[in-house]
């Protein structure tokens, strides 16, 4: 039998790293990617950007998206019955104009939804037309009616309402598996042709999680505000000068006789040389000026945009991508020929068992977890839109679960289901997308009613999902450029279990 030559390549580069982990532990550079770069067909002529804002901890979605009024349903009277001390007034939630009725994007309920009174600035965006909420999303291997999940015949994701299981199960899809690799990274992994060596194309701003890892392509990691760099200690020769003899000698190219040298070696030039092209396109976006050296994060041309005042958070991260965004479309010097780049970005603090009202909308001069995520998300798509970028990045967020509809003396317990938010010039916004378990590709927000009369709970409050996290992924997937039959490669569970492959909300 004739020999794969890019297994063969492959083989051969885990062979001299000593194994995929010691490649991982040396910098989650992208040797592999480099190997097999040419077997990739994609091209593109135009940029796109894919940024995952995962909510680790599992995001109450049900006091984010709020029932402001019946209309012609029930849901407002519904959700002040069944969260009792955690039901939030109508007064200060931002309505959201979305289609009314049966009609097409709309909650499908007959009800009338808003954001949360910390959200003015999403909901803004929102009726603008450049964001939409997916409604009662989470981890399926099929789809699930209650009374199926009561008798307990259908495949289920394993671990249901756990934190760790459930946030792999979200990045890596489908639950079925044990998780290997992100849908992230396998994106990356088709697309790594389209883009050039040396620049990464799938980043994290912080830390590494299964979302970023692929078969060919791992993710690159970085801080939230620029790349690391390798500094030396001072030691008894001044600044680092004995040391900084030793670590040249380190990583002097090609002069080590041992493999393990010379792979250590490698990686370490290539981890400088990618974070020099990093910052240099950061410095590019944050000009010098009086008080401020180029590169200096305080100065950015979006620094206006963005809350700034929660450390290194979501806020920071996403500032830091839109510079990126906006260096790979500005003919940065050593930062051109992108094509395509997804980023990871995190924030915590969402398992809110207790004293959730005052963790969502803040306290004693704490932001709070869902204004920081309306500034920051607004204020991604609002600083891209000011130099004409809004179009070529999508944000969209993610979270372990949703959480329990009923409360607890003050907070909620471990979900499944969840709403989400998607952001971005290419949304079709101002609308609610969903898929019924009738598969007729409308929205339909779950019913709220106690769980006893709720078709949508499980149990314990715990909402099924009617949207699965393949078809939000797939619907982003096919915007990015992905065919048919790739999307299917990376989404092995979508097409024999959902006959609705793309939700509609990206055009």
């Amino acid at each position: 039998m004739r020999p794969d030559r890019r297994k063969f390549i492959q083989r051969s580069l885990y062979a001299g790293l000593g194994g995929v982990s010691a490649f991982s532990a040396l910098g989650n550079l992208k040797l592999l990617q480099a190997a097999t770069h040419a077997t990739n067909s994609y091209s593109f002529s135009d940029y796109k950007a894919l940024i995952c804002v995962f909510l680790y901890g599992g995001n109450d979605s049900f006091n984010m998206v709020v029932p402001v009024s019946n209309g012609t349903g029930t849901a407002r009277t519904n959700y002040q019955n069944i969260r009792s001390v955690l039901a939030l007034p109508t007064a200060g939630l931002h309505t959201l104009s979305a289609p009314t009725g049966n009609n097409y994007g709309s909650p499908g309920d007959g009800s009338i939804y808003g954001l949360h009174a910390g959200m003015p600035e999403l909901a803004t965006v929102f009726n603008a037309g450049h964001a939409a909420v997916i409604a009662n999303v989470g981890t399926l291997v099929g789809p699930v009616s209650k009374i199926e999940f009561m008798n307990g015949n259908p495949a289920l994701p394993p671990q249901l309402f756990s934190h760790s299981d459930q946030s792999a199960y979200w990045q890596s899809s489908p639950p079925s598996n044990s998780p290997a690799s992100g849908w992230g990274g396998r994106i990356c992994d088709l697309l790594a042709g389209a883009n050039p060596l040396g620049i990464p194309n799938l980043s994290s701003l912080n830390g590494e999680d299964i979302f970023i890892r692929g078969q060919d392509v791992n993710g690159y990691i970085m801080d939230s505000n620029s790349a690391s760099t390798f500094q030396l200690p001072y030691d008894q020769y001044g600044a680092g000068t004995g040391m900084q003899a030793a670590f040249n000698a380190l990583k002097a190219q090609g002069s080590q006789s041992n493999v393990l040298e010379r792979t250590y070696a490698g990686t370490m030039n290539h981890s400088i040389a990618t974070a020099g092209i990093i910052n240099s396109a950061l410095a590019a976006a944050r000009p010098a000026s009086s008080g401020h050296s180029a590169g200096d994060p305080f100065n950015s041309i979006f620094k206006s945009y963005f809350p700034g005042a929660t450390g290194y958070d979501i806020d920071t991260q996403l500032q830091t991508i839109a510079e990126l965004i906006w260096a790979a479309n500005n003919n940065v010097s050593g930062y051109t020929g992108l094509k395509r780049q997804v980023f990871f970005v995190t924030t915590g603090g969402y398992d809110t068992h207790s004293d959730e009202l005052a963790q969502h909308a803040g306290a004693n001069g704490n932001l709070g977890l869902l204004p920081l995520l309306s500034k920051s998300l607004s204020g991604f798509y609002n600083a891209l839109n000011s130099v004409g970028l809004a179009s070529k990045a999508t944000a969209f967020t993610a979270s372990d679960f949703g959480r329990s509809l009923s409360a607890n003396s003050g907070g909620t317990d471990h979900g499944w289901a969840s709403h989400h938010l998607v952001v971005g010039g290419a949304v079709a916004g101002n609308k609610f997308y969903g898929d019924s378990l009738t598969g007729n590709g409308l929205a339909q927000m779950p019913s709220l009613l106690p769980s006893a009369s709720n078709p949508n709970d499980g149990g314990y409050g715990q909402m099924i999902p009617t949207t699965s996290v393949d078809q939000y992924t797939a619907t982003l997937a096919k915007w990015f450029g992905l065919t048919d039959g790739d999307i299917d490669l990376i989404l092995p569970n979508l097409g024999p279990n959902f006959s609705h492959r793309d939700l509609g909300f990206l055009s």
